[in-house]
């Protein structure tokens, strides 16, 4: 075997293993951390059983470490306690997105749009909850919704392509990747919408320009 392809290829497995290594000491430390909050807000809910925030943030930090029924629980004392907390209304919602119950979802983000018209991601995740189920004109008026209060939202005109894309408004959808690059030249995935569908409308020459644009990107997501 030629001695410096083995080098290299010992240097590269080296790498990847320094790579995995890194990531891993990450994931620990950050469950670490987490595992500390939840020790805190163990305590100060022990201490203040009847304070709604010590149990939205004891419900948060079970959250950051997928424990789903655990952080539910903890919302919903929270609204027991307070029924307009919108932040738990919003957090139930995400914690029944992850478990794959869209119907719950949409009604805690409803309730949390209800308490709390200025929270954006409210609007955002009710679109991708929607969009999730199919209901794509339902995803168009959240996403339009977001993007009348805050059209810069990050990825929020992209969403909202991806809707008019599941109707095969192909026409809308590219208008809303454009406005994404409008406000966030730097996205690579509205390059990649964008090839999609001028591919879709036969566009070919339009399809190769956004491809090319995207394969640009120095830190192009794998």
């Amino acid at each position: 075997m030629d001695m410096k392809r083995l080098d290299g290829e010992i240097a590269d497995w080296s790498i990847l293993f320094l790579i995995i290594i890194v990531l891993f000491i990450g994931t620990y430390q950050r469950n670490s951390v987490w595992k500390d909050e939840i020790a805190l807000w163990k305590d100060c809910v022990k201490k203040s059983p009847l304070k709604e925030r010590t149990h939205h943030n004891f419900g948060f930090a079970y959250y950051e470490l997928g424990q789903w029924d655990d952080a539910k629980k903890e919302f919903e004392d929270t609204l027991r306690l307070n029924p307009q907390y919108a932040l738990s209304m919003y957090n139930l919602g995400l914690v029944f997105y992850k478990k794959g119950l869209m119907d719950k979802a949409i009604h805690y983000y409803q309730k949390a749009i209800e308490w709390d018209p200025s929270f954006s991601d409210s609007f955002y995740n009710l679109g991708i909850a929607y969009y999730q189920k199919g209901l794509y004109k339902d995803a168009i008026d959240a996403y339009e919704r977001l993007l009348g209060g805050k059209p810069d939202y990050e990825n929020g005109h992209n969403s909202l392509g991806l809707a008019y894309k599941g109707l095969k408004k192909w026409d809308k959808a590219i208008q809303s990747f454009h406005e994404e690059l409008k406000y966030h030249p730097d996205n690579v995935y509205a390059h990649f919408y964008l090839e999609e569908s001028y591919e879709a409308i036969k566009n070919y020459p339009m399809a190769l320009t956004h491809y090319k644009k995207a394969l640009s990107y120095p830190n192009l997501p794998r």
